[in-house]
This record gives structure tokens, sequence and C-alpha cells, in this order.
């Protein structure tokens, strides 16, 4: 394995910066190339770099990763780093054949060979260590407008659901056509209007704000709860219609 220090090779303004500023002076993407590892100067820790991100990789994992370059950096300036890889980056979980590529800070399956010669580029698929890598990218404030490439039906995506923009009012709403993002085709196929369990919501055009989950654990639909807490995300005029209403609280960990 082939290992120096980052400081060793960084303008001298740049390290008298780290020195002064640590974690808080350089948040956002490394400049560290995809496939080189971080090694934390402070307690061993290693990070594969992908599109900018770091991603953890557990010791049981560290010979998977034997014949990378490696940085020498202090924990807090790895920490500083971003877990979520730039627009474009292609994923992939070792010892799993599923390709994602990171579209507006959240990940899309490529479901054919046809859509990943689309995607690919001649880029990396990067191989990410086998942990919680989804963990980073689960946020149930995030939303983005997404449209699979080669259709017209644009949707909001937010807590892991999908909501079909129907309106140029609610299109403007949440940002307008140039914040359409585009992702493979076929891609949102499995998702539903359902959103991760616990996600609370409201219509825009309604100041009423929901809750969504279950009665119990041996319940299949999902249903809204009107709650005081604020709302994560809107949804489009009417997206929360078909939810069945329930009025006492609803769970998720039983």
């Amino acid at each position: 394995m082939r290992a120096f220090s980052f400081l060793a090779v960084l303008p001298r303004w740049l390290a008298v910066c780290l020195g002064l500023f640590g974690a808080q002076a350089f948040a956002g993407y490394t400049s560290v190339p995809d496939g080189w590892l971080l090694l934390s100067t402070d307690n061993g820790n290693r990070y594969l770099v992908a599109g900018g991100a770091r991603f953890y990789i557990p010791p049981a994992q560290h010979s998977l990763y034997s014949g990378a370059t490696t940085v020498a950096l202090p924990q807090a300036t790895i920490d500083s780093y971003t877990q979520i890889p730039q627009d474009g980056t292609l994923i992939r979980q070792k010892g799993t054949a599923e390709i994602y590529v990171v579209v507006g800070d959240a990940y899309w399956w490529i479901p054919s060979p046809t859509e990943l010669a689309f995607w690919d580029d001649w880029r990396m698929v990067n191989d990410i260590p086998n942990s919680d890598w989804r963990g980073p990218f689960i946020n149930y404030s995030h939303r983005v407008l997404v449209q699979e490439r080669s259709t017209s039906q644009v949707y909001l995506w937010v807590a892991g659901a999908k909501y079909p923009i129907t309106s140029q009012a609610d299109l403007d709403y949440f940002g307008g056509g140039s914040s359409v993002k585009v992702i493979p085709l076929g891609t949102l196929a499995s998702t539903t209007h359902e959103p991760w369990c616990g996600a609370n919501l409201r219509e825009r055009s309604s100041s009423t704000v929901y809750t969504l989950g279950y009665i119990n654990s041996s319940s299949t639909t999902m249903r809204k709860s009107v709650t005081a807490d604020p709302a994560h995300s809107e949804v489009p005029a009417g997206a929360l219609v078909s939810v069945p209403l329930f009025s006492a609280g609803l769970s998720c960990i039983w």
C-alpha cells in the first residue's frame, strides 16, 4: 500500500489553514481522487473516496482496498468531507451487482445494461464498502424534482416517495422546470406515494400536517394522522387525499 501525508503536498497556506481552523474550514467535497483512501492519523479509521465523498471502510474490509493509494489526514479534516457524492457519481456496493448513480443528493438504481451505457460515459463505477452507506442519504426534509430519462412526467421525490406534478403551479412552487433532475429510465418503477414511515407532510395548499405511519406491526396499510409537529416537507396539492385518515397515533417501531 502506498501511503503519504497529504499535508506534505499541500501549498503552505493550505496547511496553515488546516492547522488553524480544522474541520470547519473545508466542509464539502474532497479533492482527493476517486478510489484513493483517507487514513485517520488519530485512530486509524479508513475511508474510500468516491465522487468527492467519504465512505467508511469497516476494519474487516480493509484488505479489500489494500492496493489503494492512501492519504493521511486528521480525523477532523476527514469528518469535514461530505458523505454524499457529486451528481453523476456511479456507485456499487462491494459484492453486489446493482449500480446506482447519484443525482440531486439521492441515489438511483440503474436497471439495465442499456441504461448503464447512457450513464457511465466512460466513468468509473466506484466499488464502495459494504457498510451503512445509505444512512447519509436518509433525510426526510430533502426533496427534489425528478424526471426519468426520455419521459415527460415530472415527480416530486421526498422521503422515499414520488408525487406526480400535474400543474404548472405545483411545478413553479417546487422550483420550476430548471430544477428538474434527469434520472435513469425505470428507476422509479418500485417507488410509490408512500413515504418513509414517520414522515410529516402537508399539501402545499393546506396548513394541516400529517404524520404517515402504521396502526401496529401487523398493519400493511399506511395511514395519515394529524400532528402538531412541523412538516418535513410540502407535497403537491391533493397528494395525500388517497391516504386513509386515522384519528389516533401511528407507529413505526414496535
